[in-house]
């Protein structure tokens, strides 16, 4: 009964066992499942059996966690090994919520006695790779794993954390992503504790870029330690000890420099730009959530360095969030020292520059010494609207372009541009002396401002100066207290007017230039010609103008060298040495072309000259011919008759001229002083050939002759009296001309350049008391000059006399 009641219960057992067998699958996936599902693990399918050694061999298992899948094929296990053949990993990104869990530290439960685990091949998939992974994992000892394959590692767990190490090389990274032209080999040895990962990395890496037949070589070598903590999300690097270059061929410098086809240029470039770089890293690098913070990164060359300090960033919002203070600065041979800071934050840039050269690079045509500037800066919305405000000091100790010198040049630049894009500067600049060729100018300062829209559209910039000019000195003229005012407007060409007083002469200027002509006009006012003094004795010191006015207009063309003229001259006086002329008048038209002069004909007027004689009412032509003045059919009234000069032309070339007297009366030639007690009555007239030469004036075989009847009377003249006595035997000869009457004169008249003169003098009359006929010869000679300054001064001293009469009244009398 007993064994009958065991077979039964064996039978009944193995029946249970062999149904359970033969539904293991959906049995151990009812039971199985929902357990593993507490633990966030889900089982989708599961296929074992147990071989012939009664090993638990599992064809296939499908695992999911978190998204993440893992299928597992062909796994034998035993009480010493699980051997798992073919695996595959499928990674995805995970999405982040609000209920995403916290890391915390590690707690493992090793089980002290367990089979080991081997997988023979597993495949790893993810998103971002540009190829699956494939690794073997081996586990030699208890807790401690070795991967090859494409990852070259190893590990080991415990309670509480996991250490190991791992090698990154080219082929891993190319299954990352494919990045040609990097060479790189690192050892990575890492601690993990649940909370924060932790690695030290021994790093030696090169990568080459290439850009237009540009190569840059990034070499990086030494340690490098990071910790990256979970929960925060923050990466710490220190990489102080790691040492970085940035190498740059020969070529890049031949691109850059081709940016200019001159050599000169390409060469200077081509020093001024370093080839080797060393990349100083800080004590701590800072990463999180897209945020990059570092307290100062330095690359370093031989003459130059730029310095990044306290730079924090976050990729994903980088306009926004950047900060950072940069510093750079420069020294060689060409330049004495050129930095520049800056402090960038919420879209503004605040910075400082300086720049001293001892003179400027050979490839500009100027000859600057002794160059320093410094100045502000500051540009908000530097990555949008680009607004800002520029504040800069220029000096220069010289400055040569050509022919021009520039002597100590201070300037001071102000500008800024608003967010619609409203632009304004101002330069405000002193100069000791500016030359060039035959000009120099003096103590000149200028303030020029300028404001224009650089929005969409045609481009106007509004344009002031004021200038100031102690002095303008030239071979020509000298010129003193020079102010200009200036407006003018920028577009596709410039428009503009000065207002220039040189002294208290006021000048009028506009013009318009453009790339195919410069039109231009010249206004002066009408004003006082005695502003002009200052001018005129710079050529004439010994003439000065006393009234009138002047006005002048000038139009033309600057690229042509061609404008027409007109001048008004109204009641002009004036005074040279002895001369006195009043009243000049004339209006003249001209035209000036490719560098000469020409005035059409002119008439003329002049009321009253004073040389001696008194001329008056004189008129004539006045014209310029290519340059060269000349004055014709000049006519005036002198001692009461009138006289002509055919022409005169202003050359110093030998010229020949022809004057003309009519209708003289002889008493005002004759009787020089009312007491003498000689008078002369009468009409001459006569022809005098002027000869004009380096020498001076000369006349040549001039004739004078009465014009009808003609009286001499001598009376009681001292002279006359003491020659007829101590000459008795001319005495009655004499005494003939004490009273006749004239019926012929005839004088030759010559004049040497030195001012004496000869008169041949025949004289030919009656005398009525004796009845007799009279005909006498004599020759004299004078200094002409001399007597006539004689006459001038004399006559100046009336003249003197008179205005001061005239202006004071009867309160003289």
């Amino acid at each position: 009964m007993f064994k009958r009641v065991g077979w039964g219960l064996f039978i009944l057992l193995l029946s249970v066992l062999t149904l359970g067998y033969v539904f293991r699958m959906p049995l151990t996936l009812h039971f199985a499942a929902p357990s593993l599902q507490q633990s966030g693990v889900e089982l989708h399918c599961l296929d074992w059996s147990l071989t012939s050694n009664l090993d638990l061999h599992i064809e296939k298992a499908c695992i999911g966690y978190q998204g993440q899948q893992l299928e597992l094929a062909d796994i034998t296990v035993n009480t010493k090994r699980v051997t798992i053949n073919r695996a595959n990993l499928s990674v995805t990104t995970p999405t982040s919520t609000a209920e995403s869990s916290t890391a915390k530290k590690l707690a493992l439960t090793l089980i002290e006695s367990r089979p080991l685990l081997t997988v023979n091949r597993l495949v790893i998939s993810y998103p971002q790779l540009a190829n699956p992974l494939t690794i073997s994992i081996n586990e030699p000892l208890l807790n401690q794993f070795v991967v090859s394959g494409d990852i070259t590692a190893s590990a080991s767990l415990f309670t509480d954390r996991i250490t190991g190490q791992v090698k990154l090389d080219n082929e891993l990274v190319s299954k990352v992503r494919h990045i040609a032209n990097l060479n790189l080999n690192s050892q990575n040895r890492f601690s993990f504790d649940g909370l924060s990962l932790t690695l030290d990395s021994q790093i030696d890496g090169q990568y080459v870029a290439e850009l237009e037949n540009c190569a840059i070589i990034f070499k990086a070598n030494g340690h490098v330690s990071s910790q990256y903590d979970l929960n925060s999300q923050r990466l710490i690097l220190d990489a102080q000890q790691l040492t970085s270059s940035l190498d740059a061929q020969e070529n890049c410098l031949q691109q850059i420099a081709r940016l200019t086809a001159d050599t000169k240029q390409q060469q200077f470039i081509a020093k001024q730009i370093p080839l080797h770089w060393q990349l100083q890293l800080p004590d701590q690098i800072g990463w999180q959530d897209g945020s990059l913070n570092l307290d100062a990164i330095n690359f370093v060359a031989a003459t130059s360095e730029l310095r990044i300090n306290n730079l924090d960033v976050n990729s994903n919002d980088l306009p926004n969030s950047l900060k950072a203070e940069l510093a750079f600065s420069l020294q060689n041979n060409d330049i004495k020292k050129f930095s520049i800071t800056t402090n960038m934050a919420n879209h503004d840039v605040v910075g400082r520059y300086q720049l001293d050269l001892v003179q400027l690079p050979d490839f500009i045509a100027v000859d600057a010494q002794n160059i320093t500037s410094n100045g502000e800066f500051t540009v908000k919305e530097f990555l949008t609207t680009a607004q800002g405000k520029l504040s800069a000091k220029l000096a220069i100790g010289k400055l040569a372009v050509d022919e021009l010198t520039v002597s100590k040049y201070q300037g001071t630049l102000t500008a800024t541009i608003n967010e619609q894009r409203y632009t304004t500067a101002a330069l405000a600049s002193q100069v000791d002396t500016v030359s060039f060729s035959d000009y120099k100018l003096t103590q000149l300062t200028n303030n020029l401002n300028a404001s224009g829209d650089l929005g969409v559209g045609e481009l106007f910039i509004d344009i002031s100066s004021e200038t100031t000019l102690a002095a303008l000195q030239s071979e020509a003229v000298d010129l003193n207290n020079i102010k200009v005012s200036s407006r003018a407007m920028q577009s596709r060409a410039l428009q503009a007017s000065h207002q220039i007083m040189i002294d208290d002469i006021k000048v009028i200027v506009t013009h318009h230039m453009s790339s195919t002509a410069h039109p231009m006009e010249v206004i002066i006012p009408e004003q006082s010609v005695s502003r002009f003094n200052p001018i005129l004795h710079q050529f004439a010191p010994l003439a000065t103008l006393t009234g009138g006015s002047v006005s002048a207009h000038v139009k033309g063309d600057v690229n042509l060298l061609a404008a027409d003229i007109t001048v008004q001259l109204s009641g002009i006086n004036g005074l040279y040495t002895d001369y006195l002329i009043n009243g000049f008048s004339s209006q003249l038209v001209g035209k000036y072309d490719s560098g000469l002069l020409n005035v059409k004909p002119t008439k003329f007027d002049i009321n009253e000259l004073r040389a001696g004689a008194i001329v008056e009412k004189i008129t004539g032509q006045l014209q310029i011919n290519n340059s060269e003045p000349a004055i014709t059919a000049i006519t005036g009234n002198v001692m009461g008759g009138s006289f002509t000069l055919d022409k005169y032309r202003v050359t110093e070339q030998p010229q020949q001229a022809l004057v003309t007297f009519k209708n003289i009366d002889a008493s005002k030639v004759i009787t020089l002083d009312e007491k003498s007690g000689i008078s002369l009555t009468g009409r001459v007239t006569g022809t005098l050939p002027v000869y004009f030469s380096e020498l001076g004036i000369e006349v040549k075989e001039g004739q004078l002759t009465n014009q009808g009847a003609a009286k001499l009377l001598i009376t009681n003249n001292a002279a006359f009296n003491a020659v007829k006595a101590q000459q008795q035997e001319l005495s009655p000869i004499l005494g003939l001309l004490e009273d006749l009457d004239i019926q012929s004169i005839k004088s030759s008249v010559n004049l040497k350049p030195d001012g004496w003169m000869t008169l041949g003098v025949n004289l030919q009359g009656y005398n009525k008391p004796q009845a007799q006929q009279v005909n006498f010869n004599y020759n004299h000679e004078e200094n002409v000059f001399t007597l006539l300054r004689a006459l001038r001064l004399s006559d100046e001293i009336t003249q003197k006399v008179e205005q001061e009469y005239s202006t004071k009244g009867s309160n003289n009398d």
